[in-house]
């Protein structure tokens, strides 16, 4: 306890490693004292451990712990045994990660509220024991503006976890992650909840109702490293998309006795299906529907809208009539499946804007199968976890079905890559200029100027000084020790071609930060770093061997400390960056109070 710093009160910046204690005002060590206190741990070169001073009346006089800018805090409980309970504490992983080590930690912060906000990350560990699982039902979990991720690591004894307080979760990357799970295996409803069964058998209760896809709260999932990830919208927070495969009312599924529409197959139905390059029959095991409603404000191929093909857009007669599907359903070319989105050309291949809620259907045969929908080769339904979230035709329930995956259960290999993708879009592309298709996508507005500014901790504007040859310069006012990089942001799938699977929000392409200040400059490296602060991806378009990182549009970047009343300039070279659709990325600041050199 000798290195052990003591932090008292409110107000307390913590810019530093360490091991912490978070003390009330009037406290003794080894006493318990009166009042609560708060701490901010800011930038991602910190990694501190922190507990709690007993305090006698913490509801009264709460603690708050944050975690900002890439910072990792471990809570480790009360430091003392005066007090069992931090009642009415607040956590909150604000582009940071705070991680909730063991069973003690989580029992001493009952009654805590978390907020998860702007990519930050909650961790709890282990969760075992009768107290801990009760203090997390006395909790409540925010989702705030810009989403982040809650993981949950159920201890081996725990079977079910109650979240009855978790607001939020529809928000745009709002995500739980829960390790060594490969699927949801169940939902259902309970009263104005959600109970999720992962296939490790523990229960995660959420409020609201993401059970019925009549509403728009629909659940997504997928697995990445050998974690599930849960969450409300189709990309979660580490940039994947969670998959929903179906076809429309109307679709004609070909089968040994002529086309019969989906909507009308029933079980122990047989369907065609292509085999080593021959149609042989295979038996329906399974069909259900759902029902979907649009996001409108997002992009197409999240919001929902289906996608049309048009009768003769592939080849003459393929498909035979205008074909409507999901955005994520697979078409079938060369023995690979590809998104149907991954096609789209807005000519032969469009998102329909004009349906804004529709019923979608499921048909799973013996084994994932190649088959034939209005003439065009697409896929059966793969059972990846999801099939408890849709209404089942007949009365056969099924308990205990294998959960499968597209690695070794699939049909065909699935191919996203830009090799296979764009050389049939263009041929797809070409087929419909040359039948005279006019474009019914409205084409966007475009701009190469990404709107770079800087937006202090009290939501002050800071503007660029000079551009020139790809550097941006900025002049920083004293007092000025965090900043966020602001800009408009675009998609490649958008801006480059559908056939780039790469959907997430990118500003600009940064390779070196340097802080000049009088005679000293200092270069700032973190946006590099493995562990970056919130808002930095790797990715697209970035050169070989040049250290460089995106930024989504409102990356954090911390400045460090400096004299009171010396101005600084700050230099960041950008290496590329749009074009940007104006419309969606109004970054109008007109309401924000502005600093100025």
């Amino acid at each position: 306890m000798a290195d052990t710093k003591i932090l008292y009160a409110y107000g307390n910046n913590v810019d530093s490693s360490g091991d912490y204690v978070l003390a009330p005002a009037l406290w003794v060590a080894g006493v318990a004292g009166v009042g609560g206190g708060s701490a901010t741990f800011e930038g991602s070169n910190v990694n501190a451990t922190l507990s709690f001073a007993p305090t006698v009346i913490g509801l009264l006089s709460p603690y708050s712990v944050t975690s900002e800018d890439g910072a990792h805090v471990t809570l480790t409980g009360t430091d003392g045994s005066l007090v069992s309970a931090l009642t009415g504490t607040t956590i909150t992983a604000n582009g940071g990660t705070v991680t909730l080590a063991g069973e003690d930690a989580i029992s001493a912060l009952s009654g805590t509220t978390y907020n998860i906000e702007n990519g930050g990350t909650l961790m709890i560990n282990q969760v075992q024991g009768a107290d801990a699982i009760a203090a997390l039902g006395g909790s409540t979990v925010n989702f705030g503006t810009g989403g982040g991720t809650l993981v949950i690591t159920p201890g081996s004894n725990v079977s079910i976890l109650e979240f009855p307080s978790i607001t939020g979760f529809d928000q745009s990357g709002a995500t739980i992650e829960i390790p060594d799970a490969t699927a949801i295996a169940s939902v259902s409803q309970s009263g104005d909840s959600t109970n999720i069964v992962t296939t490790t058998g523990q229960t995660i209760q959420v409020q609201g109702d993401f059970y019925d896809y009549a509403t728009q709260h629909n659940l997504f999932q997928t697995t990445k490293d050998g974690n599930l990830y849960i969450s409300t919208t189709p990309v979660n927070s580490t940039g994947d998309t969670g998959v929903l495969v179906c076809f429309l009312p109307g679709s004609m599924i070909s089968t040994p006795s002529g086309a019969v529409a989906v909507e009308d197959l029933r079980e122990n139905d047989e369907v065609l299906a292509l085999v080593d390059g021959q149609l042989v029959p295979r038996r329906v095991t399974w069909t259900g529907k759902a029902r979907a409603h649009v996001r409108a404000g997002m992009p197409d191929d999240e919001a929902g809208y289906p996608v049309r093909i048009l009768q003769n857009a592939i080849a003459d007669g393929v498909p035979c009539k205008d074909m409507l599907i999901t955005a994520e359903h697979c078409l079938f070319f060369d023995g690979r499946f590809i998104p149907a989105r991954m096609l789209v050309n807005g000519r032969s291949i469009f998102h329909d804007r004009s349906i804004t809620s529709y019923d979608y259907h499921h048909i799973e045969t013996e084994e994932h199968s190649v088959i034939m929908a209005d003439g065009m080769l697409t896929e059966s339904y793969l059972d990846t976890g999801n099939r408890r979230a849709f209404q089942q035709d007949g009365n056969v329930i099924r308990i205990g079905e294998k959960v499968r995956d597209w690695a070794h259960d699939a049909a065909a290999p699935l191919d996203v890559s830009p090799d296979f993708a764009e050389p049939l879009f263009r041929q797809i592309e070409a087929r419909a200029i040359a039948a005279g298709r006019e474009n019914v996508s409205k084409a966007p507005v475009l701009t190469d100027d990404p709107a770079l500014y800087l937006l202090t901790e009290t939501n002050a504007v800071i503007h660029q000084i000079r551009a020139a040859n790809g550097f941006v310069f900025f002049m920083i006012p004293p007092g000025v020790q965090d900043v966020r990089i602001m800009s408009r942001t675009a998609r490649p799938s958008d801006t480059i071609g559908p056939y780039v699977d790469d959907r997430r929000q990118l500003g600009v392409l940064v390779k070196d930060i340097k802080l000049f200040e009088g005679n000293t400059t200092r270069a700032i490296t973190a946006h590099l770093a493995q562990n970056a602060p919130a808002g930095w991806y790797d990715g697209w378009y970035a050169p070989r061997n040049v250290p460089c990182r995106w930024t989504d549009g409102q990356s954090s970047l911390h400045l460090g400390v400096h004299r009171a009343t010396a101005m600084r300039l700050l230099c960041i070279e950008i290496l590329a960056g749009g074009p940007y659709a104006v419309e969606k990325n109004n970054t109008a600041v007109t309401d924000m109070p502005r600093l100025t050199a």
